[in-house]
């Protein structure tokens, strides 16, 4: 949904006026693999869902921080954990991963937040 990808250079679909990286190489186990915090929650989506709780990743690339920022997590450089226009969202953790609060989220986005 966002406008380009490192990944094999590809450009996107554009909803979202950000650029997806790859994270660098350097000083960091890529992918990343794991439970991680999102915090900085401003959607309908997390309703019900604690700041700084924890969700499951897999994934090499991030957007950086933006404005149409939701949720934010830090993997040695602070990003965008899901983002927002419209009514387009997009996460970059994996809820159905994610035990109950997973779960709240999906029933959120089900019921329209």
């Amino acid at each position: 949904m966002c406008k380009h990808s490192e990944e094999n250079d590809t450009n996107c679909l554009g909803i979202f006026d950000e650029k997806v990286k790859l994270f660098p190489q350097k000083g960091l186990k890529v992918p990343q693999i794991g439970w991680n915090n999102i915090s900085s929650l401003k959607s309908g989506l997390f309703e019900g869902v604690s700041d700084g709780i924890y969700m499951y990743f897999v994934h090499s690339y991030f957007v950086e921080e933006c404005d149409n920022a939701i949720a934010k997590t830090d993997y040695v450089i602070p990003y965008s954990s899901a983002i927002q226009k419209n009514n387009f969202s997009a996460v970059q953790f994996h809820p159905e991963k994610s035990g109950e609060v997973g779960q709240k989220i999906l029933e959120n986005f089900i019921k329209g937040y």
